[in-house]
């Protein structure tokens, strides 16, 4: 077989798990976990035999650094922990970062069409529906929130991001491919609604008027694609409103939790809103005590909440995090920690938003910088790079959109 054809053969494996990788992450257990180990063996073979490193390699060494760094200070947050026998089996789910340049190297060396990801991510929004309708079906209950194999919170984020990467690149396909989408984004509004995530329709919201915003910057917002696209969003948005009671029922029950909690009436059982005001609270208001390297891995509630007998107190010592990454970053692992994850995050914006100023209408420059902004904004209400799925799905996409939009400079640049 000559170099060609094992190229050739080589980049049909790589899109190949490409193509499957969305499909499954989010949908089936464990195999998600096993394409990512297939790609960075893939890369450390590459590496060895090649005598080649993802961190000299102009295409994939902002990212390698950035993954590896988070990784490092992970571990420097769990030496401070002083309870490593205990966290050991938390640790795993953070190799995605250690990982990370070895699965860059197996996507630089291959030649990756983007369509198979899209096509892919359509997919999973038609299989994530179907799960939720069988969940449904089978006597799961809107009020228990169908959400697959995962946390309803992690479930309907990842639905949101998957959403806005078919949108966006729905574009620039031909009218017959539009229904397929329409279909698949149909479905992934359902998914995210019925998830009863709430910060998960906020980063919708926050999402979707970024868009806007992307398509106004292009000065073709009366052209034929566009038009379809506006009216596919108007309906996405009259759709949230008004499908059933369930948005109204929990954003209402928001503002009455959130009410009762600023006017200092505290019921004996704490709500929900009043669990997560008390939180940030309590960090914000002891910010200053946080030693440099914070105060260990998924430490955090304990810290505040050791010495804490009120009725919150006592539920919330037994949460591993702080409901706001950027916060429970700071508390376990310091600067050092939630620097590396606004790098993490802001990082890559920075370049897709300075990509997207020289090519308005290039939809990989725009879904790089929502998937970035999508993540910065789960992160506010919830946990964001403690979790499997979140972890490998943030990784990989984030891999494949840095890789294709270097290499889109490099090629403007010659």
């Amino acid at each position: 077989m000559t170099g060609q054809s094992l190229s050739k053969s080589y980049s049909k494996v790589v899109n190949t798990l490409i193509f499957i990788f969305p499909i499954v992450i989010i949908s089936l257990q464990v195999v998600g976990d096993i394409i990512l180990f297939i790609l960075a063996m893939m890369g450390i073979f590459v590496a060895i035999s090649k005598k080649i490193s993802p961190f000299s390699i102009k295409e994939i060494k902002v990212f390698s650094y950035l993954t590896f760094g988070y990784f490092i200070a992970v571990c420097l947050s769990v030496i401070f922990s002083g309870q490593l026998a205990e966290l050991a089996h938390y640790i795993p789910r953070d190799f995605y970062f250690f990982f990370a340049p070895f699965i860059a190297l197996t996507l630089f060396k291959a030649e990756i069409n983007i369509n198979y990801l899209i096509v892919g991510a359509k997919i999973s929004l038609l299989v994530l529906g179907m799960i939720v309708i069988l969940q449904l079906l089978s006597g799961v209950t809107l009020a228990e929130r169908p959400s697959g194999i995962m946390n309803a919170g992690v479930f309907g984020n990842l639905s949101v991001s998957l959403f806005f990467i078919v949108l966006v690149f729905s574009r620039h396909e031909l009218f017959i491919y539009k229904i397929f989408t329409l279909l698949s984004l149909s479905s992934g509004l359902f998914i995210i609604i019925a998830s009863g995530t709430r910060g998960a329709w906020l980063s919708f919201l926050l999402l979707l008027a970024t868009y806007l915003f992307f398509l106004y910057k292009q000065k073709t917002i009366f052209n034929i694609k566009s038009k379809i696209i506006t009216v596919i969003i108007i309906a996405c948005i009259v759709s949230i409103g008004s499908l059933n009671q369930k948005i109204y029922d929990r954003t209402s029950l928001v503002y009455s939790e959130m009410s009762s909690w600023i006017s200092g009436d505290r019921p004996e059982v704490p709500t929900s809103v009043g669990l997560r005001l008390e939180m940030y609270k309590k960090a914000i208001d002891n910010i200053e005590d946080v030693p440099f390297f914070g105060h260990g891995y998924r430490t955090s509630n304990i810290a505040l909440f050791q010495n804490d007998m009120s009725s919150a107190g006592r539920l919330l010592v037994g949460f591993n995090h702080l409901h706001n990454s950027y916060l429970t970053n700071y508390y376990n692992g310091g600067i050092p920690l939630l620097g590396a994850l606004l790098l993490l995050l802001f990082v890559p914006l920075r370049l897709f938003l300075k990509a997207n100023s020289q090519n308005r209408e290039d939809p990989l420059f725009i879904s790089g910088a929502l998937l970035t902004l999508g993540y910065a904004s789960h992160g506010m209400v919830n946990i964001l790079l403690g979790d499997t799925y979140m972890n490998g799905f943030y990784i990989f996409f984030l891999a494949i959109f840095m890789l294709l939009n270097a290499k889109s400079i490099k090629a403007q640049q010659m």
